[in-house]
């Protein structure tokens, strides 16, 4: 199997840049747009849809609105007002523009085992259930990762399925993520679940007894205050070898340090982790996560062939545009018969510290597929640097 470089040419955009590209996007045809939102507490929910909707108030849009129930005793329903709060100023922007479409998803089975990575894959099972629209737009600003993540998979797995007929429009796929790490060292996970799981549909071929004495190669992408989940999935992986992702560069230069000085016992003492095994990607780019990672696990798995092959699981902790990439790798594995694991820990709820001031940072924007992939859209902004970045 050749290298996977689906994502090597990439379409990336935030702040200001994120405005004039979806100004140019809107404009050059008549659009008709589908916003996927997750209801919450965070106070970002609605920043995405709201930049968008400032740029052409006449925009034809519907809101497709993630609703989750985490149980009685989850720690989110402190915010309840913060979610009020939320819904009000959504019901607000979509008033004479769209509809709002709500989407229950089950988090807890009746036998109490956590299915919210296999409810959000279920949300749409069919291409048919986006509806007709030239662009989907998940915001996931708002949404925890166990939904996120195989809930992009699915869209990005249905819209690649979708063979249309001669001369009907390509459909545009479109991530939004309000990229705030201080505000997300504000958001605790409460209640851990006592295991580990791999995420639906990325169990990385683990079940296979074919292959059970394979080396697992285990990919730990590094956030703040998620050592409970790093010791959990490591006794569920199992692994042989550890190569461990930091945010390099990010915004706060020392990030990386920091994150490697508060997991030092763990990463040296414990797990006896070689310095060199570590992994460099920017903070802001998941596009360049996804390179590295690739890169890492194509190495390894080349080193691997001759005793018998390998396995290889990643685990997103860290920041949203971080954890993009990282699905981003195992999907482009999947879609070359390749299986990469993600392994998940779930949480019952979230604790969240409300800061003062409205929420700081910067919107990006990613492209995931569509027209660019096709070739039809593949020029500047007029007057702005190409969106197309290599």
């Amino acid at each position: 199997m050749n290298q996977p470089n689906r994502w090597n040419h990439y379409v990336l955009e935030r702040g200001i840049g994120l405005q004039r590209f979806w100004a140019h996007h809107l404009s050059k045809a008549p659009r008709r747009l589908l916003f996927i939102l997750a209801k919450g507490f965070d106070p970002r929910m609605c920043l995405g849809l709201e930049t968008i909707l400032t740029l052409q108030p006449q925009i034809n849009c519907d809101v497709s609105l993630i609703e989750f129930d985490e149980g009685p005793t989850s720690a989110s329903w402190d915010h309840q007002k913060l979610i009020d709060k939320n819904v009000a100023r959504l019901t607000e922007l979509m008033e004479k523009r769209g509809q709002i479409r709500r989407l229950p998803l089950e988090v807890r089975s009746q036998d109490g085992r956590r299915v919210a990575s296999s409810s959000a894959v279920n949300l749409f099972r069919k291409k048919a259930d986006l509806g007709e629209y030239t662009d989907i737009v998940l915001d996931i600003s708002s949404a925890p990762r166990g939904v996120y993540l195989p809930l992009i998979a699915k869209i990005l797995y249905l819209l690649d399925n979708n063979h249309s007929p001669s001369g009907q429009p390509i459909i545009n796929f479109h991530l939004l993520a309000w990229e705030d790490v201080e505000l997300d060292t504000r958001i605790k996970d409460n209640g851990v679940e006592e295991r580990a799981d791999y995420l639906n549909p990325f169990r990385g071929g683990m079940d296979r007894e074919a292959t059970a004495s394979q080396p697992r190669v285990w990919i730990p992408l590094l956030g703040e205050s998620h050592r409970v989940q790093l010791e959990r999935i490591y006794v569920h992986v199992n692994p042989d070898e550890i190569c461990p992702v930091l945010p390099s560069p990010a915004r706060n230069p020392r990030r990386a340090d920091n994150l490697v000085i508060d997991y030092h016992d763990l990463l040296f003492d414990s797990w006896g982790i070689d310095p060199k095994n570590f992994i460099y990607a920017s903070e802001q780019n998941p596009f360049e996560v996804y390179r590295q990672v690739v890169r890492a696990i194509c190495a390894y798995r080349d080193s691997f062939a001759p005793l018998g092959g390998a396995k290889f699981v990643i685990s997103a902790l860290s920041s949203k545009l971080l954890s993009i990439g990282a699905l981003l790798v195992a999907y482009d594995f999947k879609s070359h018969d390749f299986d990469v694991g993600i392994a998940h820990v779930d949480c019952n709820g979230y604790s969240f510290t409300a800061p003062d001031a409205p929420a700081a940072g910067e919107l990006f924007g990613l492209w995931l597929s569509g027209e660019w992939e096709a070739h039809a859209v593949l020029t500047a902004i007029e007057n702005e640097p190409s969106s197309l970045k290599e």
